[in-house]
């Protein structure tokens, strides 16, 4: 398992400490990562949801019985391994703020109004050659916490579980 930070010669990302950035302060690691080995029941233990997807819950405009607001947008790419290679049957996940910068859950409280055309959440799973597609609507940006009149950029988070539970990766896509 390898961890790459950013150095001199490498400086596509922020450093993972950023002071001026709250949020950083806390999540930041301020020791070395330790790789850790799987067991086998973790590598062979049950993956949940694959059996669960059904036609059409990629596309997050259709879920709905009316159209929801805001620019149509595809999202795809290919689930890939280290060496490259495509990752079949890899189950994909999103979720997302709708146009306005708002979430249909409970702790949202940001005043955007919600959209009963748009739920925000979809699932697929990656064909033979681990490619995956989703069709969405491009999601708002809303407030954050972290200084006066701060805001967090349009992003969409992807799941993506790989042969087991225990190998998934949760990250984020943003917009220009």
């Amino acid at each position: 398992m390898t961890f790459i930070y950013p150095t001199d010669s490498n400086k596509a990302h922020p450093l993972p400490l950023s002071p001026e950035y709250k949020s950083s302060i806390k999540r930041a690691p301020n020791k070395p990562l330790i790789p850790m080995r799987h067991t086998l029941s973790e590598l062979t233990g049950p993956v949940y949801g694959h059996e669960t997807v059904r036609e059409g819950d990629n596309d997050l405009t259709t879920q709905h019985v009316g159209e929801p607001i805001g620019e149509r947008i595809i999202v795809h790419g290919h689930v890939r391994d280290e060496d490259g290679r495509g990752v079949p049957n890899s189950l994909v996940e999103i979720w997302q703020a709708n146009a306005c910068g708002r979430y249909v859950h409970v702790r949202d409280q940001h005043p955007a109004p919600l959209d009963p055309n748009f739920t925000g959440a979809g699932r697929t799973v990656s064909d033979a050659d681990g490619y995956y597609r989703f069709v969405t609507i491009k999601p708002g940006a809303y407030p954050w916490g972290n200084h006066h009149n701060a805001w967090r950029p349009a992003h969409i988070h992807l799941s993506v579980f790989g042969h087991s539970f225990v190998t998934r990766l949760v990250t984020q896509m943003y917009f220009p």
